[in-house]
């Protein structure tokens, strides 16, 4: 009895492990090569709907509203003012109370008795049933790759901020119908969004795909990747929907400039591997003229140097970066080197290849970044090859 108890409880915490945290198999995220994002609105409809709605349609914006059947039948109304808007209509369950889809029999009529092509599981839960039921009544399951987190008691500025921080192509947002601290975290980041170039679609405009092993890795990392740029103070340089460049402003941590301001190049694997080599070294050229403006402003402290690992050598040199002079660590080309095979499977599926040029450290000090990329002018053309170059650093003043 013990026994049976114990792979119960095994395999409905696999289920959530693979379903819910990773998402392998459910249709989680879009295209990453197009500016497109859906916005989704989870437990409505709801007192807020109507002013949802209403924003919506000021920006000329569609959305997808994961509909619990409980709260539809109570307000007919505003579930055809939803429709009647050309916003798309799915399915989130008959109840919002997940602790009672752990009975099979409770799930099953939970996902049959509403319309939808897509179905949502309250909190995004998963049993063993899920999945099997879902193929039976046709549906396929929907989560997101994003959250707004709009549920936390946090000021819709800083919600905002996030939401625009980590938001790209293809993003399928998790929002809530209902808080209305939601209303006030869309009034600050639609116009953004469509600022920024981004296009808010329906779920089907999206085209969303299903997530295969790596994808789902990607998912259940981004909370790690979070906590990682939150703890060591990362910023993006631009929020553009392919802006890929981030940065982090830290001592450098080898001699002859041990502890000499620096900043340290990160990119966002996500955003660039859907570019050609083409779009990528014009990206990161207008990312290098950002930064050089956001230094300028003094968003970020004037650091002596910039650095990188990078395997992609000469096209940083192009950029200006230099190959690093004075000796390393051998365990720090070893580390980087695996991160680079790591990155290099995780988001573009490549396996470890030992005749890849090993990744190097490349530097460009700041006052050649502001000489190749004046904040004031277009991003300049590099010089001649063998002009201009940054020579190698002579040593702490």
């Amino acid at each position: 009895m013990e026994l049976a108890l114990g792979l119960v409880l095994l395999l409905y915490g696999l289920s959530d492990i693979l379903f819910r945290f990773l998402g392998l198999g459910a249709y989680a995220r879009g295209s990453r090569r197009e500016p497109k994002v859906a916005l989704t609105f989870d437990d409505g409809p709801s007192e807020t709907t109507e002013a949802l709605l209403a924003l919506l349609k000021a920006h000329g914006v569609k959305a997808t509203f994961f509909l619990t059947g409980e709260r539809a039948r109570k307000r007919p109304d505003l579930v055809e003012k939803i429709r009647e808007a050309g916003h798309q209509i799915e399915d989130h369950g008959q109840i919002h109370q997940a602790w009672k889809l752990f009975l099979p029999w409770v799930e099953w009529r939970h996902m049959a008795e509403n319309p939808g092509r897509y179905y949502r599981p309250p909190h995004g839960l998963h049993t063993p049933f899920t999945r099997p039921f879902a193929r039976i009544l046709g549906k396929r399951v929907a989560l997101w790759d994003l959250e707004s987190k709009d549920w936390l008691d946090l000021p819709p500025e800083a919600l905002a901020e996030r939401l625009l921080y980590y938001l790209r192509p293809g993003s399928v947002v998790l929002l809530h119908d209902g808080p209305e601290r939601t209303l006030e975290l869309l009034k600050l980041a639609l116009p953004r969004m469509l600022e920024l170039g981004y296009r808010p679609v329906t779920l089907d405009e999206l085209s969303p795909i299903p997530l295969g092993p790596r994808l789902a890795l990607i998912r259940g990392l981004q909370g790690f990747n979070e906590r990682y740029d939150r703890t060591h103070g990362l910023k993006r340089v631009g929020l553009g929907p392919f802006d890929f460049l981030k940065v982090e402003a830290k001592p450098f941590p080898w001699p002859p400039f041990k502890g000499e301001s620096a900043l340290e190049l990160h990119l966002d694997s996500e955003r660039v591997v859907e570019l050609t080599p083409f779009q990528a070294l014009r990206q990161i050229r207008e990312g290098m003229k950002e930064l050089a403006a956001m230094i300028e402003r003094g968003e970020i402290p004037r650091p002596k140097l910039l650095y990188g690992f990078s395997y992609q050598a000469e096209d940083l040199r192009v950029l200006g970066f230099q190959p690093w002079p004075y000796p390393l660590p051998p365990w720090a080309t070893r580390v980087a080197a695996l991160a680079t095979m790591w990155q290099l499977w995780l988001y573009r599926g490549d396996l470890p290849n030992w005749r890849r040029p090993a990744a190097s450290l490349r530097y460009m000090e700041t006052e050649e970044l502001l000489r190749r990329f004046p904040p004031s002018t277009p991003a300049s053309p590099p010089p001649a090859p063998g002009g201009g170059e940054t020579p190698p650093p002579s040593g702490p003043a």
